[in-house]
């Protein structure tokens, strides 16, 4: 169980606790999780998709058909998933519920430059952000008075969450949403997690790693080393010692620690081939039929399904080749 000192009760919602036992939960997943997209193949070179995700074959969870809205049928499954759970398993997923939801963050903060579209208003509707993080970013006059709601709402978890109203200030949206990244997962794997969550967040972490040495090397080491978080399963010192070497030894690192082999350091192949380790450490997980390793994994696997259909709505008028390496298989 988490301790105390991780008390996320003042950002996430906290819905009645139906008292629902653990095992319940875990047939109601395997039931959905038989409905999720098994052969994308079809989808990329044949049916028209939008056709298809109107259409009885489809039995999963999407029901936006807009690349803008797609999102939020999977805070709407997240959502279900998380008022299912009992008191004692929602604790448990409190960290990867809060991780998610910082998309939500992001996505309402760039909304601020157009306060009355009412996007934040509909995207907020599905969120598990608790009332209080809501009102502030509904509530805020611009992005600063927004970002400093923010940080003063997680100060409370640790004072490493300082500076992000400097780091808007300096670089800008994107700096700011790096930063809170950064930091949530440097927090968060401090905490005394579940075993499988810890190593999830350790392989979140190699990935930002790796990433990041990885944009360093394309640009043919340009300015300072990256900044590399610990907690993961990759010495930051392994990950620098590539900085002396070319994007080949990525691809060295994408192997022996994500067991997926990629013939070139490709930007997409890298990207796909991080998401596809994680996914892969996760099925090994929910093969397990009792505890959180099915319901970590029903959740990862939700997230790649919008993620592939967002990239079939936006990409279709491209070749379909290049398409279809866009997507996590």
């Amino acid at each position: 169980m988490l301790t105390p000192r991780w008390n996320v009760q003042h950002l996430l919602q906290t819905p009645p606790d139906r008292g629902y036992p653990t095992e319940y939960l875990l047939t109601r997943i395997r039931g959905r999780r038989s409905r999720l997209i098994a052969d994308w193949k079809p989808l990329i070179f044949e049916a028209a998709l939008q056709e298809y995700l109107s259409s009885s074959r489809y039995q999963g969870f999407v029901r936006e058909r807009t690349t803008d809205s797609i999102w939020r049928s999977l805070m709407r499954e997240y959502r279900w998933v998380y008022t299912q759970m009992n008191e004692g398993l929602r604790r448990l997923f409190w960290p990867f519920i809060l991780y998610s939801e910082l998309r939500t963050l992001f996505i309402s903060l760039r909304h601020l430059a157009d306060p009355r579209s009412g996007k934040t208003s509909e995207l907020l509707d599905q969120s598990l952000l608790a009332d209080e993080v809501k009102q502030v970013l509904m509530g805020s006059a611009d992005r600063e008075a927004a970002v400093r709601g923010i940080e003063r709402l997680f100060l409370a978890l640790s004072g490493r969450f300082a500076g992000l109203v400097e780091a808007l200030e300096e670089e800008g949206l994107r700096g700011c949403e790096q930063k809170l990244t950064n930091d949530y997962l440097s927090v968060i794997v401090e905490q005394p997690l579940h075993p499988i969550m810890k190593a999830f967040f350790a392989r979140l972490i190699d990935s930002r790693n790796v990433i990041s040495m990885y944009k360093y090397l394309r640009l043919e080491q340009q300015g300072r080393l990256p900044r590399l978080l610990e907690g993961g399963r990759i010495d930051p010192s392994r990950i620098r010692d590539v900085s002396k070497e070319d994007l080949f030894g990525v691809c060295a690192l994408v192997r022996e620690f994500f067991g997926v082999r990629i013939d070139t350091p490709d930007p997409t192949k890298v990207e796909i081939a991080l998401y596809r380790g994680i996914s892969a450490y996760l099925k090994k997980e929910g093969r397990e039929p009792f505890g959180i390793g099915p319901i970590l994994h029903y959740l990862w696997k939700c997230s790649l399904e919008v993620m592939n259909l967002s990239v079939l709505l936006q990409g279709k008028d491209f070749e379909r080749d290049l398409v279809a390496a866009e997507l996590v298989q």
